[in-house]
């Protein structure tokens, strides 16, 4: 076997394989076998046809394609070997270049290269953050409205109130049909807050459910402002048809020792108003943090010199729909009734993917180095830690769980990648702020990949 290799800018490998003509033979041999099983010949059992038959039958190209079923992929590990390629991803025949002597064209995506360059040099003024005391007072006010109890009563609903309802919206396509629009998390019946957006959900649509009663039902027309969070539904008209099945006024609660016991383990308004701050100031500091770390690698980024076979986009764009997939079902709906409001259906949807994932791709590379780099690794305490978390948090369904150990074995896996994404962004942090423990010499940047 004969092999040449080509290597590409784009981190892929163009390799021409000659195959040898016994290995040929050999497969053409067991290809017309193959096809005499499939279908019968007459004059001979199944499988047992002379290969002058099968070829006089078939032809020599169709016996040839059913032998690269068998032949391809076996030649391709062999020249991986030969040449000792890590693809990246799995590689393509491009094409047969000759079929005498047999020579094929493979396309390998090969591993990525990655410079991270000076990546230590990265710096960005970072900004403590304050909470300002209509902070805390906008949680105490949460905490107490917590301890709050919905009453029904019996007379048309006013702005404030909560209504109990089956709701069903859906998005108005270009052909006046609706496609059904769910919110994550969202099923009937459902409560919800009478004021002009319904909760947020809804944009506008409050005022025209004041004043409905018990057992009546409305349709609401409605459009999402260009504004709107969610970016497909941002500026869609949609309709919304509510049952109302009762309304209920929320009655909140003054302060009082029973109250602030009720939701902390405090006596005093005075100690919970302390423990919130605190709380507040903890949290704003920890997503200060990370919006940091991201501004912070995005100068690592500018100052690194990556590249990668295009194959490793696709799959991150694939991995993208696939995750998407997954919150339309959650959200009862599917990824076929979403391509319909996307111009140009999966085409238009993989070209709006592709700037995310190429960020998202180049992102996890250059990390991928600085945990190399600065060989970071989470401690057995700190992964027990994270486990111990998950385990108060998923208690009752790993005690349902039949498979306790491959339960386990998951939290583990995900505790791990948790305690490991908080080092990484501690230790973007304090190179961002020049505050970084000096490496050892063993430990000096240089470039990988291949």
């Amino acid at each position: 076997m004969k092999i040449q290799v080509e290597r590409k800018e784009t981190c892929e490998a163009l390799v021409t394989i000659e195959v040898d003509s016994a290995a040929v033979e050999s497969a053409m041999q067991k290809a017309a076998r193959r096809m005499s099983e499939k279908q019968n010949l007459p004059g001979f059992r199944k499988g047992k046809a002379p290969y002058s038959v099968v070829l006089q039958t078939w032809g020599e190209d169709a016996i040839l394609d059913e032998a690269l079923d068998v032949l391809g992929p076996e030649v391709y590990r062999q020249a991986l070997e030969a040449e000792k390629l890590e693809p990246s991803a799995v590689g393509t025949m491009k094409r047969i270049v000759s079929r005498q002597p047999l020579t094929l064209e493979f396309l390998i995506p090969t591993q990525p290269v990655v410079e991270i360059g000076e990546y230590r040099a990265a710096r960005v003024p970072f900004e403590s953050p304050a909470i300002p005391d209509a902070d805390v007072e906008r949680a105490m006010e949460q905490l107490r409205e917590s301890q709050s109890l919905l009453e029904p009563v019996t007379r048309p609903a006013q702005k404030g109130d909560v209504l109990s309802v089956d709701a069903k919206a859906g998005i108005l396509s270009a052909d006046g049909k609706l496609d059904p629009l769910v919110f994550e998390g969202e099923s009937n019946p459902q409560d919800l807050d009478l004021d002009d957006n319904l909760g947020g959900r809804y944009p506008g649509a409050g005022p025209a459910l004041e004043g409905i009663t018990e057992g009546e039902t409305r349709t609401v027309n409605l459009q999402f402002p260009d504004t709107f969070p969610i970016a497909r539904l941002k500026g869609r008209k949609a309709q919304l048809t509510v049952k109302c099945l009762g309304v209920k006024v929320r009655r909140i609660p003054d302060w009082d020792e029973d109250v602030v016991k009720a939701v902390s383990k405090f006596n005093t308004v005075e100690e919970l108003r302390q423990e919130v701050r605190t709380s507040l100031e903890k949290r704003a500091v920890e997503a200060r943090e990370e919006e940091y770390a991201d501004s912070v690698i995005e100068k690592m980024v500018e100052g690194a010199a990556i590249t990668f076979p295009p194959a490793m986009l696709e799959e991150e764009i694939d991995d993208e729909i696939q995750t998407l997939a997954r919150r339309l079902e959650q959200r009862k709906t599917s990824l076929e009734v979403y391509l319909r409001t996307v111009p140009e259906g999966i085409k238009g949807l993989r070209t709006q993917l592709e700037p995310d994932a190429r960020r998202k791709l180049i992102r996890r590379l250059l990390l991928t180095e600085l945990v190399k780099k600065e060989k970071l690794e989470p401690s057995e305490a700190e992964i027990n830690e994270q486990v111990d978390v998950y385990q108060s948090v998923f208690a009752e369904s790993a005690g349902k769980n039949k498979n306790r150990k491959s339960m386990e074995e998951t939290l583990r896996h995900l505790a791990a990648n948790d305690v490991m994404s908080r080092l990484i962004v501690r230790r973007v942090v304090e190179i961002g702020k020049g505050a970084a423990p000096a490496l050892a010499e063993s430990q000096s940047p240089h470039p990988s990949g291949g």
